[in-house]
């Protein structure tokens, strides 16, 4: 079972989001290195958008939005069919392998609900053991009960009418970079 220090919940963290179908990768946290690791997970793609943070440096989303693909201040039909979204997770619960997104920033719902891709920052001092540590009035907690969060646990997938079909509410694929 994972004790309180962070090496353990980021292990536990990891092991049960890749349970749950989504890629994980834990990266340093300098802009240039969070810059290449999305640039990695995109490769290929032609249509980014980038959601502004509220926790980590704004020198990170500087840097990626120098990513040739990042659409600077996308339409509403830009939003519609771009192909990845870039957001902060407020936080992650390590049990059930889950982030949880701030909602309320502008772009930050399109991007992380909407696109086939969604990319997650998550840095490592927010991820909590249990979800009911979010809504406690100590740390991170007391913060959650201040916003609208949504849970998102691996891509979007739904088995309601017979075999799993993924990407049916939100993205097909999920990457979290873990930020060390």
């Amino acid at each position: 079972m994972a004790t309180r220090d962070n090496t353990s919940l980021v292990d536990l963290f990891v092991a049960r989001a890749t349970e749950a179908a989504a890629k994980v990768e834990r990266i340093g946290r300098a802009a240039s290195e969070v810059r290449a690791a999305v640039a990695r997970a995109t490769e290929g793609l032609s249509s980014l958008v980038v959601a502004d943070g509220d926790y980590l440096q704004s020198d990170i989303f500087s840097s990626l939005r120098t990513i040739p693909q990042v659409i600077p201040k996308p339409t509403d039909d830009q939003l519609a069919t771009a192909d990845a979204g870039i957001t902060e997770a407020f936080a992650g619960v390590a049990r059930s392998g889950s982030i949880c997104v701030a909602m309320g920033p502008p772009l930050r719902s399109a991007a992380s609900l909407l696109m086939p891709l969604h990319v997650a920052l998550l840095p490592v001092e927010r991820i909590v053991l249990r979800p009911r540590e979010l809504f406690e009035q100590t740390g991170i907690g007391a913060e959650a009960m201040q916003r609208n969060i949504i849970f998102v646990t691996g891509p979007s997938a739904t088995a309601d009418m017979g075999p799993l079909v993924r990407g049916v509410h939100g993205p097909h694929r999920l990457h979290i970079l873990v930020l060390e």
